[in-house]
């Protein structure tokens, strides 16, 4: 008889852990985590592509607003005189002559939300400075304070904030759902390989109509 690890795979899709069904989404535990980034004005053509996101946005919000599920905003904001911007030696950096991170200068528009998706009186705001919704802002720690421990999440850049946010909330052993159609890139291929392949070792992918069922249940 084969042992564990011994040549063959595990099948524990069959475990009641791992079926949607057993393992929804307590919403007394849940909170939604919105890694959001305006486009700048300069830039019409992205502002109309993420027209399909916002508008995803907008109905995922008013679905957890409508479920009591906290709404936590994060945006990457840098300081007007670049001296906390990362400029780490990296290959991307080498090939388009841009830094490794690039955020919007804190206290101007495009360091904001859009309209359509404004913070509320009862939402939490966090501004980060890194890729991660959780590292040196406090989400983690307002997470633990209102003993949430699954976070329901979008945002952009797809392989970048988002990724880097669900890596991170597995280490922290925070659940994550990722809602599709709320998740956007520049790069589609990358966009693509993070929710199709990277990010389901670390979350689970779910369609927005999918993570609405959960809460409504």
């Amino acid at each position: 008889m084969e042992g564990r690890g011994e040549g063959r795979v595990e099948e524990v899709t069959d475990e009641p852990l791992y079926r949607d069904r057993v393992c929804g989404i307590d919403i007394g535990k849940a909170g939604l985590v919105a890694t959001i980034r305006v486009p700048p004005d300069r830039d019409p053509a992205r502002r109309a592509a993420m027209r399909p996101v916002l508008e995803a946005w907008v109905q995922m919000i008013a679905v957890a607003r409508a479920a009591r599920v906290p709404v936590i905003y994060t945006t990457p904001v840098s300081r007007a005189d670049g001296a906390d911007v990362v400029m780490l030696p990296t290959d991307l950096s080498a090939e388009t002559g841009v830094p490794p991170l690039t955020n919007g200068v804190e206290g101007t528009a495009e360091a904001g939300f859009p309209d359509e998706i404004a913070p509320g009186p009862a939402d939490y705001v966090f501004l980060k400075r890194r890729p991660s919704a959780f590292y040196g802002t406090g989400v983690a720690e307002l997470l633990r304070m209102l003993r949430r421990d699954t976070i329901i999440i979008g945002g952009g850049a797809t392989n970048r904030g988002v990724e880097t946010s669900v890596r991170e909330a597995f280490n922290l052993d925070i659940a994550s759902i990722v809602v599709r159609e709320c998740c956007w890139g520049g790069d589609a291929a990358a966009h693509a390989y993070s929710l199709d392949k990277a990010m389901k070792m670390y979350a689970r992918i779910r369609s927005l109509d999918q993570v609405a069922a959960m809460l409504r249940e």
